[in-house]
């Protein structure tokens, strides 16, 4: 009787043995799903059809330290692309070896389009899951950039003049110096530190040009002062002797030279003004400050954009704009600390000295690193949250914060020419 347990028990354990052994060799002639080749591109991904929820990656996925960024490398503004991108990749550390690997900064080409700057934004929020992007745009496709950051709900700051960008969204930041921040701090400096209190504007007929004198306009008669002239003139035109009458309200006459053994006739023309405001770029200030100086109409403070600050205003001799003034949000020969430390850093690395979008794009990814250096900042919205709180970030375009409309506030440089150079006033 023991002896058939015993054999049953024998049995019964072959069989389990025979059946482990036929399983293991049907597992061996079955040929295993080969796993596909995973490839990261930074190349745009086309973002989901309208409509359809955006789905934002959880705070655990995103790369705190991948800074990324949309710039025109390519196209029409390929040169402030580079540059920016250059400036960038200075503040981050990338080329100290201390800070090598503490940063990774992904950079997509938006050609300076509408289409590529949202199929990048796009990729950067998603595909990369980056925690802000910093995107270099003009003004036809800011708009564009702005809308796509807040679909995705990622930071986006923009490195743009376009004014009122940042009304898209929560998310949506500016770092730049606009049209009316640049007005007010030059009628403000006019007012209180030239006492000039009324204004006449010689402007193109041009988008910038209205845009920018009824910006002059408002900000005067804001500030209590009056603007008695604003006078139009073609964007191509080269003689402005018309606009000139109308300005002085005479018919003017170039000045009438007389026998060699008597002095030339020049009487200064004056006019019922004390500052003349020309928004324009500087080879057409050239042309019609020469003019006036021609024409003998003298006796008022020259006041100016940007636009003038250019080598090119300085070649040729600059009698007839000694003392004129202008604003700009960059110096590189400025007297303040961040920004001197900046050129140099900048300069012993590239060999060349910044300009406005270098500074601009080092100042923004700096205020993102400053932000990102507190760990417990873990989402997208905190971010968004500390970037708005930011207090008085020293950089090289000067003391910056965002106002409520999260655009950055900074005091202009206020630039005089004077002796044949420019200098910084304020």
């Amino acid at each position: 009787m023991n002896f058939y347990r015993i054999f049953d028990k024998i049995f019964i354990l072959l069989l389990v043995i025979f059946s482990l052994c036929f399983s293991k060799m049907a597992i061996a002639d079955e040929k295993p799903v080969p796993i596909p080749p995973v490839e990261v591109k930074s190349l745009p991904v086309k973002p989901p059809e309208a409509g359809l929820p955006a789905i934002i990656p959880p705070s655990a996925k995103l790369n705190r330290n991948t800074l990324g960024c949309v710039l025109p490398l390519s196209g029409q503004y390929a040169d402030l692309g580079n540059k920016a991108r250059d400036a960038i990749l200075l503040a981050t550390g990338t080329f100290d070896e201390k800070n090598k690997g503490l940063w990774k900064v992904i950079v997509e080409d938006s050609r300076g389009l509408p289409e590529g700057t949202k199929a990048a934004i796009a990729h950067l929020a998603n595909a990369e899951n980056v925690m802000a992007i910093v995107a270099v745009t003009g003004t036809a496709e800011a708009m564009d950039a702005a809308r796509e950051a807040d679909k995705w709900k990622v930071p986006l700051i923009l490195i743009t003049p376009k004014e009122g960008v940042t009304s898209i969204g929560e998310y949506v930041f500016q770092n730049f110096l606009t049209p009316t921040q640049q007005i007010r701090a030059l009628v403000k400096y006019a007012l209180y530190d030239l006492n000039c209190a009324i204004f006449s504007v010689l402007y193109p007929k041009d988008d910038y040009g209205e845009e920018m004198v009824k910006i002059f306009r408002e900000e005067v008669i804001r500030i209590g002062g009056k603007v008695e002239k604003t006078i139009s003139y073609s964007k191509n035109q080269t003689d402005f002797k018309e606009e000139i009458n109308k300005l002085t309200g005479i018919i003017i006459n170039a000045p009438q030279k007389k026998r060699d053994d008597q002095a030339e006739n020049k009487t200064t023309i004056s006019v019922d003004f004390e500052a003349l405001f020309i928004p324009d770029s500087s080879s057409r200030v050239k042309m019609i400050t020469s003019q006036l100086a021609f024409y003998d109409v003298k006796g008022f403070q020259l006041l100016g954009t940007s636009l003038w600050h250019s080598p090119d205003l300085l070649k040729n001799g600059t009698e007839d704009l000694e003392e004129a003034i202008f604003v700009d949000s960059f110096f590189p020969n400025s007297f303040f600390p961040e920004t001197s430390n900046f050129v140099d850093v900048y300069y012993t690395k590239y060999s060349r000295e910044p300009e406005n979008i270098e500074a601009l794009a080092y100042d923004t990814a700096g205020m993102i690193i400053g932000v990102l250096d507190n760990i417990e900042i873990k989402t997208r919205g905190q971010f968004a949250a500390a970037l708005k709180k930011m207090n008085n970030y020293d950089g090289a375009t000067g003391s910056i914060y965002f106002d409520s409309d999260r655009v950055a506030q900074k005091i202009p440089f206020i630039l005089r020419v004077k002796d044949g150079k420019f200098e910084q006033v304020q």
